[in-house]
C-alpha cells in the first residue's frame, strides 16, 4: 500500500487549501465545496458523481479538518451518502445520490454506533414503507437535513429506510453542542413512515459503510491535528521569553516532536485505510480502526499540547485553539470512543 498521495490527489489538496485560507472557522463553505464538484467525489458516474477514491474524499476531509469550515460535507457525503452508497438498493441509490451529489439536497443519517444497533423500530407497513419509533441522540446537522437516512432494527434485523426530515411523525431537536461548529440533534420517531430501501445485503452494507465514514472522521482530525501543529510552531517562533523564542527551549521542541509523531502515524493509518476499501471487508474494517484510533489520539493530543504552547492566549475565546479544541473533544466520541475501535484491532490480532 502507497502511502502517499498521487500528484492529482496533492492537486486537490492545494486547490482546497487555497480556497479555505479564505474563510474563517466556523464559516459556511458549502458554496465552495459544491462549486469545486467536491460533493461529488465519493460516488460513481451512473450515480451523478465523479468516481473518485476514499483516498481522494480523505483529501477533502482533511482539509475541511484543518480549516474547521462548516458544511453538512460528514453528515449529507460522507455518512448519509455511503450508507445508501453501500447498504441501500439500486433504486434507492439511484434516486438519492445524485441529489446528494449535486447538493439538491443534503441528507443526515439516523443512527447508533455500530450503525447495524440503531435504537429505531421498524415495522412493515404497506406498500414496502417502513413505520419508524424511537429517538437518536447526537444526530449530525439532523434539524436542518433536507433528508433522514434510518438505519432500524426490524423483526429479522437491519433496515434501511428514507424519509423527508419534516415528515410527519418526525419530531427533530437541536442540540446544544461542545463544538458549535458541527451542529447535533436529536430525532424522534412516532408512527413515522418511511420508504424502505434496504439493500441486498444490508449487514456487509452497513460495515462497509461504517468504515468509509470513520475513515473520513479520522482524516478530518488528523487535519486538525496538523493545524494544530503549524499554529504552535509558528508561535513558537514568534513568542520570546528571557529574551528567545520559546521554540528554542527543549520542553518546547519535545512537545512539538511528539505532536509531529503522532499526527505522521495517524495520517499514515489514514492512508492505509482509504486504499483498504480495495482489499477484503474484514482488513478494511480493522484498517478504519486503526485509523480512527490513531486520529483520535492525535487530534486529541495535539489541541491540548497546544493550549499548553500558547499559554494564556490558548484559553482565550478570540483565539481559534478553542475551536480546535472542541472539536477533537466531540470527535472522539462520535461514532465510537477510541477504547471501542482498539477492541476491534485487538480482536483481529488475537
Amino acid at each position: 500500500m502507497t502511502l502517499e498521495l498521487t500528484v492529482e490527489q496533492r492537486d486537490l489538496q492545494s486547490s482546497l487549501r487555497s480556497s479555505l485560507a479564505r474563510t474563517e472557522a466556523g464559516q459556511d463553505v458549502r458554496p465552495a465545496l459544491l462549486e469545486m464538484g467536491l460533493t461529488e467525489i465519493p460516488f460513481p458516474e451512473r450515480f451523478g458523481g465523479a468516481g473518485f477514491t476514499l483516498k481522494d474524499t480523505a483529501v477533502v476531509m482533511t482539509e475541511l479538518g484543518r480549516s474547521l469550515g462548516s458544511a453538512p460535507y460528514l453528515s449529507s457525503v460522507i455518512l448519509a451518502g455511503f450508507t445508501v452508497l453501500h447498504a441501500g438498493s439500486e433504486s434507492a441509490r439511484a434516486q438519492h445520490l445524485p441529489e446528494i451529489a449535486d447538493g439538491s439536497k443534503t441528507a443526515a443519517l439516523v443512527t447508533a454506533f455500530p450503525f447495524a444497533a440503531s435504537p429505531i423500530t421498524a415495522t412493515a407497513g404497506v406498500d414496502d414503507t417502513l413505520v419508524l419509533d424511537g429517538a437518536q441522540e447526537a444526530v449530525v446537522d439532523g434539524a436542518d437535513a433536507d433528508l433522514l437516512i434510518v438505519v432500524a432494527t426490524g423483526p429479522d434485523g437491519p433496515e434501511l429506510a428514507v424519509i423527508e426530515g419534516a415528515a410527519a411523525g418526525v419530531i427533530r431537536t437541536p442540540r446544544e453542542a461542545l463544538d458549535f461548529t458541527r451542529s447535533l440533534a436529536r430525532i424522534e420517531f412516532s408512527g413515522a413512515v418511511a420508504h424502505r430501501v434496504t439493500g441486498d445485503d444490508i449487514d456487509a452494507g452497513l460495515d462497509t459503510a461504517q468504515a468509509a465514514a470513520i475513515t473520513a472522521l479520522a482524516a478530518e482530525q488528523v487535519g486538525s491535528a496538523r493545524a494544530c501543529l503549524e499554529m504552535s510552531v509558528e508561535y513558537a517562533k514568534t513568542r520570546h521569553q528571557f529574551g528567545r523564542a520559546i521554540g528554542s527551549f527543549q520542553a518546547i521542541k519535545h512537545r512539538l516532536t511528539d505532536m509531529l509523531i503522532a499526527i505522521e502515524l495517524a495520517e499514515a493509518a489514514v492512508l492505509d485505510a482509504a486504499g483498504a476499501d480495495e482489499r477484503s471487508r474484514s482488513e478494511f474494517v480493522v484498517a478504519a480502526a486503526t485509523a480512527r484510533m490513531l486520529a483520535s489520539r492525535a487530534a486529541t493530543f495535539a489541541a491540548e499540547e497546544s493550549v499548553q504552547i500558547h499559554g494564556g492566549i490558548g484559553f482565550t475565546w478570540e483565539h481559534p485553539l478553542h475551536r480546535y479544541f472542541r472539536r477533537a473533544k466531540t470527535s472522539e466520541l462520535l461514532f465510537g470512543a477510541t477504547t471501542v475501535h482498539a477492541e476491534t484491532v485487538a480482536a483481529d490480532l488475537i
